[in-house]
């Protein structure tokens, strides 16, 4: 059984960052087979490589690809004999699209801003062995943007 938990977090993260944050949660929802219970974890490791533990940290508490993927597999496992695997992968779905959102619209600002502070909404499991495994789940809110001239509030 895994324990479930949601609530609002802020993440500072740069452009690059975020579009990197955006591919790591399609690679888990794409690979995660919530609704089969069977994920694919070399192709979640496969599709995680290259992207940086801060980056990995930033979405999913586990900060390595191998990490991420094991997480994954066990939670895929839990909830689809529980029944609830299509739910939390629409969840992940609403989540990415998120992501994606707020990459729209910093792209909006060019490249006046180096680093961003969102609010992000996240679905975090505690799973029996211990294991926490999160994701995005819905839309973010820009809080404060970072130039050369220091911090701007939105």
């Amino acid at each position: 059984m895994a324990r479930s938990r949601e609530y609002a977090a802020t993440v500072t993260a740069s452009p690059y960052q975020l579009l990197k944050m955006s591919e790591a949660q399609r690679v888990a929802l794409e690979s995660g087979n919530f609704r089969g219970g069977t994920a694919n974890t070399a192709a979640i490791v496969a599709g995680l490589t290259g992207i940086t533990a801060t980056v990995l940290g930033l979405v999913f508490v586990a900060s390595t690809p191998v990490g991420v993927a094991m997480g994954i597999a066990s939670l895929a496992s839990t909830l689809f004999a529980s029944g609830t695997g299509s739910t939390v992968e629409n969840v992940i779905s609403d989540g990415t699209a998120g992501i994606d959102k707020i990459n729209t619209q910093i792209a909006l600002y060019g490249g006046r801003y180096d680093l961003y502070q969102i609010k992000f909404p996240f679905l975090e499991y505690t799973l029996q062995d211990g294991t926490v495994i999160r994701f995005i789940s819905g839309n973010g809110v820009v809080q404060k943007a970072h130039s050369g001239n220091g911090w701007e509030v939105f």
